[in-house]
């Protein structure tokens, strides 16, 4: 859960978040936003658009996922949030801020790179969106989704079922001080295609 002081984003003396089917109760809105999401990662991958590995492919991405549920969707954050503690990048800063992010994503280099070299990568791109945080909410699901299409690109493929949640979690909030165990998992669940 998000920590906002007076959220833009919530209905008045609650954590939940403003929806289009004005859901007011936190654990109903929950379920009907994983099961959209869901249907929307399933139906995203076989949707024909321009995949720019760019900050304009994540909106687009966070766009899909959440369109029918939030009316925020694929528009960065308008406030300062916190996670256990942890504050994420000021959200005057997004917009400059995701665009040196995106610098790191190089097709052509990122091709040249050897397994181990392009997973760190990969991990220093995750941490970075992660730490951006650039949506009030659907940050993780938009961030795998958009690091699986650019794996793809560069001709592997991921797994993110082989890797518990829990895991991904912990590992990406230690991956800002260090990314071992962040490598890890994705060595777990990241092959070549064949």
């Amino acid at each position: 859960m998000y920590e906002a002081i007076n959220s833009r984003y919530t209905y008045k003396n609650s954590n939940v978040l403003i929806n289009k089917l004005d859901i007011k109760d936190e654990k109903k809105l929950k379920e009907y936003e994983t099961k959209m999401v869901a249907f929307k990662l399933a139906t995203l991958q076989k949707l024909k658009f321009d995949k720019t590995y760019d900050e304009k492919h994540l909106k687009f991405i966070h766009n899909y996922l959440f369109c029918d549920v939030y009316d925020f969707a694929g528009c960065y954050r308008k406030e300062n949030i916190t996670k256990e503690n942890f504050l994420f990048s000021q959200y005057e800063f997004i917009e400059e801020n995701i665009k040196e992010v995106m610098k790191k994503v190089e097709i052509g280099k990122l091709k040249k790179l050897d397994f181990n070299t392009l997973l760190k990568s990969i991990s220093d791109i995750m941490t970075d969106l992660n730490v951006l945080h650039p949506f009030r909410e659907g940050n993780g699901r938009a961030t795998r989704e958009f690091i699986r299409e650019l794996l793809e690109e560069l001709g592997y493929e991921i797994n993110w079922f082989l890797i518990d949640y829990d895991d991904i979690l912990k590992a990406s909030i230690k991956a800002v001080v260090d990314d071992t165990e962040q490598i890890e998992l994705l060595k777990k669940s990241v092959k070549k295609k064949v």
